[in-house]
């Protein structure tokens, strides 16, 4: 582990340099992360993997907290940095952290986005909706459908993300203490698993922050990324500069996939 608790090593490497990933680790997603792709990238560098700080003293962070972070961690190592890669809806902060550390360097890391998305209200639901259903079986079948229920308002209500993150947040606590509770969770595992929550929810809507208040930041870093596409992968993903496509491989299985590891070994080497 280094860089002061925000980032994570994933594979070491001989050269000088690192790459780094953004993502948002978590137990239990069916995705594939970074800790797979790292298992069958062949290249010199380091890998390193964003770290969200500790559940259990979770708060609501902004996009540029996030940034602002990762960059410290960065700035300790005094090492240089050849590539800023990002998962999904994470891929707005490879923009913003690839244009920070150019700045700080003098020389711009390249940028590589895998699935590429700017996260929007129906993407944050549906994610409060899976957890709450997943992670959350000591509720009952009532308390699930008026949780769903209340979720939904509160996504045709909210004026923005962060508005519908933090009504989200507030009713995942208010469903998700006494479910702990039920399941015999003590005061610090009840505060871990609810601020686990409140950290992703904050991961994301800090990548939507990031998407509305730097667009020509935005558009000048993707007009020269490349994107690393799935099956499933959306119109983001056709507007960078080069696109490699793997149409037989899905969103989840993207990051543990042999022909993209070989992709991407190629692209950074």
């Amino acid at each position: 582990m280094s860089g002061s608790g925000s980032w994570a090593v994933r594979s070491e490497g001989k050269a000088d340099g690192i790459v780094l990933a953004i993502d948002f680790p978590g137990t239990g997603r069916r995705e594939a992360g970074f800790t797979d792709l790292a298992e069958q990238l062949d290249i010199p560098y380091a890998l390193w993997e964003t770290l969200p700080p500790p559940f259990a003293h979770a708060t609501m962070l902004t996009g540029a907290d996030w940034v602002d972070r990762w960059v410290a961690g960065v700035e300790a190592s005094g090492r240089p940095v050849r590539a800023v890669m990002a998962f999904c809806a994470a891929s707005p902060y490879a923009a913003a952290l690839a244009h920070r550390i150019g700045a700080l360097q003098g020389e711009t890391p390249d940028t590589v986005f895998f699935d590429p998305d700017i996260p929007e209200e129906f993407f944050l639901y549906w994610q409060y909706q899976q957890i709450m259903e997943r992670f959350l079986p000591d509720l009952s079948a009532e308390e699930t459908a008026a949780a769903r229920q209340r979720g939904e308002q509160a996504r045709e209500h909210a004026e923005d993300l962060t508005a519908l993150g933090t009504e989200l947040i507030r009713l995942f606590h208010e469903y998700g203490e006494p479910a702990c509770r039920r399941a015999g969770l003590d005061d610090e595992r009840t505060a871990e698993f609810l601020g686990g929550f409140t950290t992703y929810v904050s991961f994301v809507c800090g990548s939507s922050q990031i998407a509305a208040q730097e667009p020509e930041m935005l558009v000048a870093s993707w007009s020269t990324a490349t994107a690393v596409t799935s099956a499933s992968s959306g119109k983001a993903g056709k507007l960078v500069a080069k696109d490699i496509t793997f149409p037989d491989i899905t969103h989840v299985d993207l990051l543990a996939t042999t022909e993209v590891a070989a992709a991407v070994s190629a692209l950074l080497k």
